[in-house]
């Protein structure tokens, strides 16, 4: 079951813009002058460039671009859009995905929006969004986007719910034979709460995968 929370606070603090603010629920709000004049010729294809010039439409549609590319502000920014509803079916559902993303991706007002969220919505749709978040992960680390590996391994941290140290470490481990020297730390620190049996049986199956996926000469 899905509960409503109140729109207004969740987009006057983790939303676009005071402007985007005013434009969406108009609410009388002190705008940032200087963040609209610094936007005032940001090219209006932008989801930021769209808003200062009151396309919302047009807003959507960047954001929905720059999402499916893997974009972390704008899967945060369509998170928004679904939340509140926005030129789309208000759906809290769609809103935890793409804040989730961003979340998982950096963007830093993802997390605490995502907190928030949480509050409003049932155990059973967080376990919904995390597994579509983690196949879709994966059929794009599959594809070869090595991000996504690392993105794999920071969802089964203890902040996303679901927690899985070995799920982690596979897909940590994974990511730094890949090239991703940013997950090296990650993977020597989960690999260090495994016990010996679940070390060797992570790593047997990792080597499958970058076996299969990364065409290992080994």
């Amino acid at each position: 079951m899905i509960h409503m929370m109140a729109r207004t606070p969740l987009l006057k603090h983790f939303g676009f813009t005071n402007l985007f603010v005013k434009l969406f629920v108009g609410a009388v709000l002190s705008l940032n002058v200087s963040y609209v004049q610094a936007q005032a010729d940001a090219p209006k294809d932008t989801v930021s460039g769209a808003i200062v010039a009151g396309d919302l439409k047009k807003a959507l549609a960047a954001a929905q671009a720059g999402a499916e590319q893997g974009e972390p502000e704008s899967q945060f920014n369509l998170g928004i859009f679904y939340w509140h509803g926005v030129n789309v079916p208000q759906n809290f559902e769609f809103s935890l995905r793409w804040v989730t993303l961003a979340a998982l991706g950096g963007y830093p007002k993802a997390m605490p929006a995502r907190v928030m969220m949480i509050k409003s919505l049932d155990a059973d749709t967080t376990k919904l969004v995390m597994d579509w978040i983690r196949e879709k992960l994966t059929r794009s680390a599959e594809g070869g986007e090595n991000k996504s590996l690392v993105m794999l391994s920071v969802s089964y941290a203890p902040d996303f719910g679901f927690e899985d140290p070995k799920e982690a470490y596979f897909w940590a481990s994974i990511a730094v034979a890949s090239g991703r020297t940013d997950a090296k730390r990650r993977r020597d620190a989960l690999v260090k709460s495994l016990q010996p049996a679940d070390i060797k049986e992570v790593q047997d199956r990792s080597a499958e995968w970058f076996n299969k996926w990364r065409k290992s000469a080994s």
